[in-house]
């Protein structure tokens, strides 16, 4: 069974996904259709979707990104970082627990 820390992680990683596929989605959808003119503006799916994408983007921001990305980051290299432990290479009779009967 996972503990809570690894499903936080998890929890974590699908929202920063979810975020960058969310920003990246909206800059595409809008670059894609930023030459789009059409007569009825206020029945129009792609003009709908526009607006929807550039609240999105307003509301995120590219700044939040940068943060969550550099926070997790730092997270990961801090989590490498502490769990790395030193052993030592050279082993003795002693250390192996070996009997020394004659």
């Amino acid at each position: 069974m996972l503990n809570s820390n690894t499903s936080n992680r998890i929890i974590a990683m699908v929202a920063l996904v979810a975020t960058l596929f969310l920003m990246l989605f909206s800059s595409f959808y809008i670059t894609e259709h930023a030459s789009h003119h059409c007569d009825d503006s206020d029945h129009c799916p792609v003009c709908a979707m526009m607006v929807q994408c550039e609240r999105s983007l307003k509301t995120l921001g590219t700044g939040l990104a940068v943060a969550v990305i550099a926070l997790v980051f730092f997270v990961l290299l801090t989590d490498i970082s502490q769990g790395y432990s030193f052993q030592s290479v050279q082993t003795t009779l002693i250390s192996q627990k070996v009997r020394m009967d004659s």
